[in-house]
């Protein structure tokens, strides 16, 4: 989490002059897959925005996979910094930087008599356990619509991905399950069949992220 301002103040720095002539600040609030939260910008021209900003999951959702349903946890919370680039200086931009979250997505599956783990029937309780293995940081690109900068009260919309280059999901379980023979080979099994499932999804973060922004200074 830490790490956010210092890519802030490291671009800032590498704009060089063009921060001296900043053309506008603004804070918003934001809601999608970077979770809930606030984001600031930085205007250093009229087409160059410095934004970063931090979100939080309170929540968690139900979902199937490879058969089995699952309790799916999100990250504690998601970081973002980078900078956008308006086109012809209007609400249309295409944005860059880097995504950082501060642990992973956690599958949890539990059951009290047959369950079926990598193709292999079981009937003994316990607990599964996956867990969605990817970078913490990771660069990510995309468009929007909508110019914090811009005075007045506002929307934006963010459309883009993460890209992780290393990925894998690790199953476990936990309980009387965990002392059959064999069950190891059965989790590999499992966690390969449940990244297939999840697909490319597994190494992108899709990002799609609906805002407000207000601007705390009028410039232009």
């Amino acid at each position: 989490m830490r790490k956010a301002p210092w890519i802030l103040l490291t671009l800032a720095f590498l704009s060089g002059p063009a921060a001296l002539s900043a053309q506008g600040l603004a804070i918003g609030a934001r809601i999608g897959t970077l979770g809930l939260g606030g984001e600031a910008a930085f205007g250093l021209s009229d087409v160059f925005v410095l934004r970063g900003g931090y979100g939080v999951f309170p929540w968690e959702y139900e979902d199937t996979f490879d058969g089995q349903d699952y309790t799916v946890t999100m990250p504690s919370s998601i970081w973002s910094a980078g900078i956008d680039i308006y086109l012809g200086g209007g609400p249309i931009r295409l944005m860059g930087g880097v995504m950082g979250r501060t642990d992973d997505v956690v599958m949890t599956s539990k059951w009290t008599d047959f369950v079926e783990i990598g193709g292999v029937e079981y009937n003994v309780p316990g607990t599964m356990t996956g867990v969605l293995i990817q970078d913490a940081v990771a660069p990510f690109a995309g468009i929007g619509f909508g110019k914090h900068t811009d005075g007045g009260f506002g929307f934006f919309l963010d459309v883009g991905a993460a890209f992780s280059g290393n990925a894998e999901v690790d199953m476990s379980v936990t309980g009387p399950i965990a002392s059959v023979p064999g069950i190891e080979d059965s989790l590999q099994a499992e966690a390969d069949r449940v990244a297939e499932d999840i697909g490319g999804l597994l190494k992108v973060w899709p990002i799609v992220s609906a805002g407000i922004k207000i601007p705390l200074n009028f410039g232009y």
